[in-house]
């Protein structure tokens, strides 16, 4: 398999400011780091070659009133949340001397004065001003951003708690989590204590960073959309995520079907496919996609590393590989285990894999068969393979409960072929017909979906009605001659 590039990967910077320095989220090829740093220079010594910056300070200063900033209409985006944005002053004000030069200037170039909050931030506006302008090379590269209105964003409402105390602290780390899988939240009490900052400082730099990562994939917009450019070439404008990015990135799922290139599997990844999911494939025969016995532990750690390097999350898991089937005459101690290890152990140590990975909603789907409740003679390593992961299901949807949904289904006769059966073959199942892999792939999209919300720890049988149908010797022309 050749080796490609994630967008989702790179370095990707949120800084937010604190008493007397900067607060710094670093989000570094899939890892995340908090950091505290006096200047806004000292952070760029350290990160220089950064993906995107994204930092909480206004950048573009005005001149006079007929110049436009993105304040007032990031006021009216974020509604009662409005206060959060200050008013910032223009140039000579940032410049001026002496808090009464600073108003004066003000009212001089915007008909009014300045409000203590705006008055706290100046040195900070000056630093950043200063900086951009001294290092060219950062000039609209280091951009402005607005962590209440990238939590809405994020969100798909802008939150109404507040992010100092306990409730709103908590929502937004919920948030954070959601569009961070497979990164541990830090501990917000105690790296606050160890960067002398507020927690709201750790959770605004974070928010930051992940509106960066955005950027980097193509997911965020400005406001406005047109926007100025101040006396200095430095643009006046919020880098935020795209409106609706909840539902845009929520279509954009991402789904694993193990023995995928061929029968019901190939079936029931081109059935996601043609719903715009992102399939990932991991079969033993060739093919473009990712080749590999998935017996081996090497080989799953590699797949799932694979798909975590290319997408960052996984919302659907599907076990469909086939195992060997062998009856207790022929099959050796080697063989039965190998039928264990693709039906049963790879199952459950690619939900072990992705397990830090699954979004919100997730679901895994285990393919079992209609053996796992009844047997032909010499069958054993498949039987006691699809009667595991009949078992594997419900004991992961109590593991998972609240984070995946985790069902399974049990297949009769599947004909994969394309074959059409007549007579006895067909009217044996109650349905009139053999199945098609349509029919399975059917109910695993089912199960995917939102309308299957309720159900979970369930293994749905699907066999024409043919385990359901009782025969007697002699019934329905049917006798019973055992050799």
């Amino acid at each position: 398999m050749k080796k490609q590039t994630n967008k989702d990967k790179g370095l990707f910077l949120g800084a937010d400011g604190c008493r007397n320095g900067w607060i710094a989220a670093v989000l570094d090829h899939g890892t995340l780091r908090l950091e505290r740093y006096d200047s806004v220079s000292s952070l760029t010594e350290t990160y220089p070659g950064f993906d995107a910056f994204l930092i909480d300070m206004a950048i573009g200063l005005r001149d006079s009133d007929d110049q436009i900033r993105p304040d007032d209409a990031a006021r009216k985006l974020l509604g009662k949340r409005a206060s959060t944005i200050f008013s910032i002053p223009c140039r000579k004000a940032v410049y001026a001397d002496d808090e009464a030069s600073q108003k004066e200037a003000n009212i001089k170039a915007f008909g009014k004065s300045l409000a203590k909050q705006t008055m706290m931030i100046i040195p900070k506006i000056r630093e950043l001003d200063e900086f951009l302008n001294a290092h060219t090379e950062y000039k609209n590269r280091i951009l402005e951003s607005h962590p209440e209105l990238d939590f809405g964003r994020l969100n798909g409402e802008i939150l109404i708690s507040h992010k100092k105390k306990p409730d709103g602290i908590a929502e937004r780390e919920q948030i954070l989590k959601h569009w961070l899988p497979g990164i541990p939240m830090p501990d917000w009490k105690s790296n606050a204590q160890d960067l002398n900052c507020n927690i709201d400082d750790l959770l605004d730099a974070v928010c930051l960073a992940v509106t960066g990562k955005l950027m980097n994939q193509g997911y965020c917009e400005t406001i406005p959309e047109h926007p100025q450019k101040d006396a200095c070439g430095l643009y006046m404008r919020l880098t935020v995520p795209q409106k609706g990015i909840m539902k845009r990135m929520a279509l954009n799922k991402v789904a694993v079907v193990t023995g995928g290139a061929h029968g019901i599997g190939k079936c029931i990844a081109d059935s996601f496919r043609s719903q715009g999911v992102n399939v990932y494939v991991i079969d033993k025969a060739e093919g473009d996609h990712f080749v590999g016995d998935i017996s081996e532990k090497a080989v799953l750690e590699d797949f799932a590393k694979h798909v975590i390097e290319k997408e960052g999350w996984i919302d659907i898991l599907v076990n469909n590989a086939l195992p060997l089937m062998k009856g207790i005459d022929e099959c050796s101690y080697e063989e039965f285990q190998y039928a264990l290890s693709v039906g049963v152990t790879a199952p459950f140590y690619l939900a072990k894999l992705f397990a830090p990975y699954f979004r919100t909603g997730a679901s895994i789907v285990n393919i079992s068969s209609s053996r796992d409740r009844m047997s032909q003679p010499q069958t054993e390593s498949y039987t006691a393979a699809k009667g595991g992961i009949a078992a594997l299901t419900h004991a992961l949807a109590v593991s998972f409960a609240g984070k995946v949904r985790v069902n399974s289904i049990s297949p009769g006769w599947i004909d994969t072929t394309g074959t059409e059966y007549e007579g006895p073959d067909a009217l044996q199942q109650l349905s009139g017909r053999v199945g098609k892999p349509q029919d399975i792939a059917d109910m695993v999209l089912y199960l995917c979906s939102e309308k299957a919300g309720f159900i979970s720890g369930e293994n749905i049988c699907i066999d024409g009605g043919m385990t359901k149908l009782m025969i007697y010797h002699g019934d329905h022309g049917w006798s019973y001659d055992p050799e």
